[in-house]
Order: structure tokens, then C-alpha cells, then sequence
């Protein structure tokens, strides 16, 4: 019984060092705007953090005929130890003279991507964008996607020091002290 709970134990600790950030790694995600009302959605190819205090900016342009009064855009960052922040939401500013709406998101240490969707009001009706999960995912430039480190700063080895996450490490010599201590009381 002690051998199986240190062993379960072991292996649960073990697969927290192995959490991906998210699927594959470093590959940007959009939806297509067919029959959405926008009629574009901008934003920066990577989202910076290292050596950056700039805003990761999206900008969305509407249909001709849209009749969209506002718009909610719902962002989440992910960081490398594979964990979500909450969800947040934020108005998006109109530009009355290009029409252009526009928000702003943070960035913060150790992000691994930004993802977003829209919340659209017209009327009294809010369609969400798309219909359910994010719609857009952008990559940071230096993200670790459980398996390995990329981005634009990568090449530089700006990157992840260590190549390994501290939690993989840790997990790693807990599991086996674990294990180590219940086979030496049998």
C-alpha cells in the first residue's frame, strides 16, 4: 500500500514538471472573421517582454454595415510554468475619426503567450467571438512550451536559464526522496 501511494504521489509530482504551456509551441492562432462583423483584427506578430516596456496592442476594424456599439475583448496570459492567470476583461477604445478600436494588454515576466476573444455589442444583443475558446493566441518572444525553450530572444540564450524548469528539478529529487523513504520503511 505504501509502495503504490508513494508511487502515485511520485508520478503525480513528476507530470506538474511536464505541463505544457499549450499545445505546440511558438505557432500563432487566429479565427477566420466570416460573418463576424469585424472586418480585420491587428495585433504584433510576438508579444515582448524581454527588454520591452511596450504594450502588446489590438486593434479590430468593423464591417461597413456593422451596427456594433461596443466592444469587450477578454485576455488571458499563460506564463512558462504552464499556468493560466485568470481571464480579463477590458472595454476597447473607439478612434471616432479611423473607427479603429483598440486595447492594450500588459505584458508581465515569463510570459509564454496572450490569447483573446471579443465580446460584441449591438444593441441589446453580445455575440461572443468566436463562439467558444480563444479565438487568438500570440506567442512572447521567449516562451517554453513543456518541451522546449523558443522565441525571438532564444537565439540570444536569453531564455529559460536553466533549460529545465526549477518545478521538473524539484519534482524530480521530491519523487525519488519520496519513493526512497517508503521502500526503506518496508
Amino acid at each position: 500500500m505504501r509502495r503504490a501511494f508513494a508511487l502515485s504521489i511520485s508520478i503525480l509530482i513528476l507530470s506538474l514538471s511536464l505541463v505544457s504551456a499549450a499545445g505546440k509551441g511558438g505557432i500563432n492562432e487566429s479565427i477566420d472573421l466570416e460573418n463576424t462583423g469585424i472586418s480585420s483584427v491587428s495585433y504584433d506578430a510576438t508579444f515582448y517582454w524581454i527588454d520591452s516596456d511596450q504594450d502588446f496592442t489590438i486593434n479590430v476594424e468593423l464591417d461597413d454595415d456593422s451596427n456594433i456599439s461596443s466592444i469587450q475583448i477578454w485576455t488571458q496570459i499563460c506564463v512558462n510554468s504552464g499556468l493560466c492567470h485568470p481571464p480579463n476583461p477590458q472595454d476597447m477604445v473607439i478612434d471616432n475619426t479611423t473607427g479603429i478600436w483598440t486595447a492594450s494588454v500588459d505584458s508581465i515576466e515569463d510570459q509564454t503567450y496572450v490569447n483573446w476573444y471579443f465580446d460584441l455589442v449591438e444593441g441589446e444583443n453580445v455575440t461572443r467571438t468566436p463562439d467558444n475558446g480563444w479565438g487568438w493566441k500570440v506567442w512572447s518572444d521567449c516562451w517554453f512550451d513543456g518541451g522546449e525553450w523558443g522565441g525571438a530572444n532564444e537565439d540570444e540564450k536569453l531564455c529559460g536559464s536553466p533549460k529545465t524548469p526549477a518545478i521538473g528539478i524539484v519534482g524530480t529529487v521530491v519523487s525519488v526522496l519520496i519513493a526512497a523513504a517508503v521502500i526503506r520503511r518496508d
